[in-house]
């Protein structure tokens, strides 16, 4: 199954979106530098909301990583595999070497989603709120990182119906 054209352009509206996000972060903290240190008068809600924000982009920007292989790896045994095969059958030990990796990244993401959504239930539930100065309800933390990690999950599955075709372009 070739990479599919729709969540391509939603990961990377998407990542785009995230990076604008934290810049917009940047911003806030900078703000608050002036402010606390030029005017004397920090705000009391600034740092919070950048935090709110932060978290926000972060799980906005993850799958979009994966697509353009922004993701930390390490490729040693994945090249050292093509090297001693010399990419012989269009590289399919650089292709299993890759879909095992994503495979555990599947297994890392497939238990962080079932965590974080155990906890975006349970804050619901109790209608936890955030230890802040101006707190909003734990669970919408939750559910955006909880709906990160699901876009994150199916963007690494649809990688790796990929590596089973002609394409090259997540071996590399």
């Amino acid at each position: 199954m070739p990479y599919p054209k729709l969540l391509r352009k939603i990961n990377q509206y998407l990542g785009r979106a995230g990076g604008i996000l934290c810049f917009v972060v940047a911003v806030m903290f900078l703000a608050e530098a002036i402010l606390r240190y030029v005017f004397k008068h920090p705000t009391s809600y600034l740092q919070d909301y950048a935090c709110y924000i932060h978290c926000l982009a972060l799980f906005l920007g993850c799958a979009f990583t994966f697509q353009i292989h922004g993701h930390v790896g390490v490729d040693m045994v994945r090249r050292a595999v093509d090297k001693k095969t010399k990419g012989a059958h269009n590289r399919i030990g650089s292709r299993i070497m890759t879909v095992i990796g994503h495979i555990q990244t599947l297994t890392f993401l497939g238990v962080a989603t079932y965590a974080i959504y155990n906890q975006m239930i349970k804050a619901y539930g109790f209608g936890s709120m955030t230890e802040a100065t101006y707190p909003i309800p734990q669970w919408i933390l939750y559910a955006i990182m909880f709906l990160g990690c699901v876009l994150m999950i199916i963007t690494v599955v649809c990688i790796i119906l990929s590596l089973f075709t002609e394409s090259d372009e997540f071996i590399e």
